[in-house]
C-alpha cells in the first residue's frame, strides 16, 4: 500500500531542529516537535507542532498509469528512505567531530566521501521539492503538449531518475550533472553553533546565483541541524575562504543563515525555539529588502 503522506522535507532532517533532538527522554520518533514562523503573516507559532504533520503532500512521488492507478508503489519513497538513513549517519559523523577544538585548524575537514554525500543530498533535496516538480510539470505541458497526469509522471521520471539505470549522456543524467558540476569546485565550510539556534525552512537549500545553468554557484547555504550549517563558496566568494574547513558560527553568520532561509522559503521557517525579537526583526528586514528589490 502506498504511503499517502510523502514528506518533501524528511522528518529525519527536521528532527535536527526539534527541541527534543538529542534529549535522552526523546526516544519515540513521533514525539519530535518543531516551532514554526509564518513569513506571510509574520507570526510566530508559540506551540511546537509535530514534525510528522508538516512538509508533505499526498502521493507526491507516485507515478500513475493512464487509468489513474499507482505504478511501482512507494518506489521513490523507499529510495528516499535509504538516502535519509544515510543522512542520519553522515550527520552523526559531523556531530562527533565538529566540537573537537583541534579540527578548527585542519585544512581538510570533510573527507571526499562526506563531500560527495552532501553534494548528492543537496541536489536530491532540490529536485524532490514540489516546487521544482511543479516547474518541470509546467514545462512538460508547454513543450510536449501533454495532459496534467502525463506531465506529473514526466516531471518525476525526469527530475528523480531512479526508476532504471540511466546512461551518463541521458537528459536525466545531464540535469543532475548541471548541479554537480556547478558545486564540485566550490570551497566548503562547516559552521558549528554551540548555542544550537540555527533555523531552517520549507526549502532548506539556499543558492545564490545570477543565472542558471552556470559554471559555478556564488554561494550555497544548507543548515544541517540547529548546531551545524554547510556553506559552499564559489566564484569571487571562493578566494575569501579556505578550501575545506570548520569554523565557529558567529552572530553575523547566524544572521546570514536567517536571511538565506527567509529568502529561499516558500512561507515557513522552522526552529527548536521561539524566535526572539532580534531574529524576527532580521526576518522582517529581509522581507522588506526583497520587496524593495522587486520594485
Amino acid at each position: 500500500m502506498a504511503t499517502k503522506k510523502q514528506h518533501y522535507i524528511p522528518q529525519v532532517y527536521l528532527r535536527g531542529f526539534s527541541p527534543e533532538y538529542n534529549k535522552k527522554n526523546s526516544t519515540k520518533k513521533d514525539k519530535y516537535t518543531i516551532y514554526c514562523y509564518d513569513i506571510n503573516s509574520k507570526k510566530q507559532n508559540y506551540r511546537a507542532i509535530p514534525i510528522k504533520s508538516i512538509c508533505y503532500e499526498k502521493n507526491l512521488y507516485e507515478v500513475t498509469s493512464s487509468d489513474g492507478n499507482i505504478v511501482l508503489q512507494n518506489h521513490l519513497e523507499k529510495l528516499f528512505s535509504n538516502i535519509e538513513q544515510k543522512f542520519g549517519e553522515f550527520r552523526s559523523k559531523l556531530e562527533r567531530k565538529v566540537f573537537i577544538e583541534d579540527n578548527y585548524r585542519t585544512k581538510c575537514f570533510l573527507t571526499n566521501e562526506e563531500k560527495i554525500f552532501w553534494f548528492t543530498y543537496i541536489i536530491t533535496q532540490i529536485l524532490r521539492h514540489p516546487k521544482t516538480l511543479e516547474v518541470a510539470e509546467n514545462e512538460a505541458k508547454k513543450i510536449l503538449q501533454v495532459n496534467s497526469q502525463q506531465a506529473k509522471n514526466i516531471a518525476r521520471i525526469f527530475c528523480l531518475p531512479f526508476f532504471k539505470v540511466i546512461d551518463e549522456n541521458s537528459i536525466e543524467s545531464r540535469l543532475i550533472n548541471i548541479y554537480f558540476e556547478a558545486m564540485k569546485n566550490m570551497s566548503i565550510g562547516i559552521g558549528v553553533d554551540k548555542d544550537k539556534k540555527l533555523i531552517t525552512s520549507d526549502k532548506p537549500v539556499y543558492i545564490d546565483l545570477k543565472s542558471f545553468p552556470c559554471k559555478e554557484f556564488d554561494k550555497i547555504i544548507f543548515p544541517i541541524s540547529s548546531e551545524i550549517c554547510l556553506f559552499l563558496f564559489g566564484n569571487k566568494n571562493k578566494g575569501k575562504y579556505q578550501k575545506n574547513f570548520l569554523f565557529p558560527i558567529k552572530p553575523e553568520d547566524r544572521e546570514e543563515i536567517i536571511k538565506a532561509m527567509t529568502r529561499s522559503s516558500f512561507g515557513k521557517l522552522y526552529s527548536n525555539h521561539i524566535l526572539d525579537k532580534g531574529e524576527r526583526e532580521c526576518i522582517k528586514e529581509t522581507i522588506r529588502a526583497n520587496s524593495r528589490s522587486r520594485l
